[in-house]
Formats: C-alpha cells, structure tokens, sequence
C-alpha cells in the first residue's frame, strides 16, 4: 500500500511514493545519497519546493536523512523506531505482560528452532562468549551487566535463526519487554533459574536440536511471564 492511500494526496505525497518506491527497488542502498534536488525535480515533473516537501515527509518517517549541506541520503530503516510512541502507551498490567510474553513465546521459540539449523560455528562462540559475561556478572551481583548480555544472547538466538522477519519482529516485541525484563534481573533467585535456561538454550541450538531447543524457550519465557505477575501482585 503507498503512503497515504485512502486519503487526498498531495504532490509532496506523490513525490515521496516515487522516490520511496525507487529505493524499495533498489536504486538507492541504505548510505547512498540522493542526486541533487535540482535533478531530481527534473525528473520527477515537480517543483523544488514540492520535491524539498516531499523529502522532509520521508526525513520524518526515517526513510532518508536530511544532512544541512551536504544532501540527503538512504537511512537504515528501523521498524522499533516507528513503534516507540505505541510502547510509550503501553502501562505495567497484567493484561499488557501477558500479551508481550505471549507474543515472544510465539516468535522466540519458533526462532529457537530455525537457529539450531542454521546458526554458524562463529555465532555459537559468540553465544558461549554472552553466557560467560552472564556468569560473570552473576559472580559480581552486577545485575545490570546481566541484563545487558541476557538481551545479547536472545537476540543474537533470533538473529541465527536467519530470518529476518523474526528477527525484526522480535526486536520490537523485546524492546517493550526489556523494561519488564530488567525488573526480572534484579532478582538473584530468577537470574539464577534463568541462567540455567539459557545453559540449556545454548546446549540445544549448539547440537542442532531445535524441538528442544523451542521447548527451553517456552519454558523459560512462560517461567518469566509467571515471576513479573508476581512482583506485580507483591508491589
């Protein structure tokens, strides 16, 4: 569907579209910068004004950066951006953690399974790096330090999954549940059961055993839902 469709379109909208269109088909890669304004109005019938209106609207969406002097380029696009004001909204309820962890358990366990196929030998070294980290920021009560590999390791699982709609979806799902998350971590007893977890994450996907390795997540991301509820219902 083309930006704005169903209402009136302006110029500026079409032009947007075009030059939008000419970047999905890949004329212009993420870094390259856009022909000069003038060039670019000759070729899409339009005005400078209208043109210059037209890459403000992709500036704001993300889509380009405007660089004051020195032109526009191709950004990368990065789908969590556009949902930050959406998990803005989002309060701490039961509703909303069942709804979130639900959600991960549906695309983290599913991931799990496709890395134990198709992760390389350097991502599992970088795995093994990641539960080192976590271990050694259990041995200093650096919870903190925790949290920050324990969102290492799960993305980097989804990443070797190789799919790369799972993996943009599974950002946007853990950038919300990363505030729940860090609640988790600061709890010695979860962070303990939870890195047995990923010891077990990490032996599955390491031995190509991807049924087990969509258990352990389920498991574990059920186990986690279940403790946030009950910090909830203490506080």
């Amino acid at each position: 569907m083309a930006m704005g469709e169903g209402k009136k379109k302006y110029k500026y909208d079409i032009v947007a579209d075009q030059i939008l269109e000419e970047i999905r088909k890949g004329r212009w890669k993420v870094g390259d910068r856009l022909p000069p304004e003038a060039e670019l109005a000759l070729e899409f019938c339009v005005s400078r004004v209208c043109l210059r209106e037209g890459l403000k609207k992709l500036n704001v969406l993300g889509i380009v950066k405007i660089m004051q002097g020195d032109g526009t380029y191709v950004n990368e696009v990065n789908p969590s951006e556009f949902m930050k004001p959406l998990f803005n909204l989002l309060t701490v309820t039961e509703n909303d953690i069942d709804e979130i962890y639900n959600a991960r358990l549906f695309v983290e366990s599913g991931a799990c399974r496709l890395a134990a196929k198709n992760r390389t030998e350097e991502e599992i070294k970088v795995l093994k790096r990641y539960l080192d980290n976590m271990e050694e920021a259990i041995a200093f009560n650096e919870f903190a330090s925790y949290s920050k590999y324990d969102r290492k390791f799960h993305d980097l699982l989804v990443s070797a999954s190789k799919n790369r709609i799972l993996v943009l979806i599974s950002q946007m799902f853990n950038d919300i549940a990363q505030r729940y998350t860090d609640r988790l971590n600061r709890d010695p007893k979860i962070v303990s059961r939870s890195m047995m977890d990923h010891r077990q994450l990490f032996g599955a996907v390491e031995d190509g055993d991807g049924d087990f390795a969509c258990h352990i997540m389920q498991v574990h991301l059920e186990r986690s839902r279940r403790a946030l509820l009950d910090i909830e219902h203490s506080e």
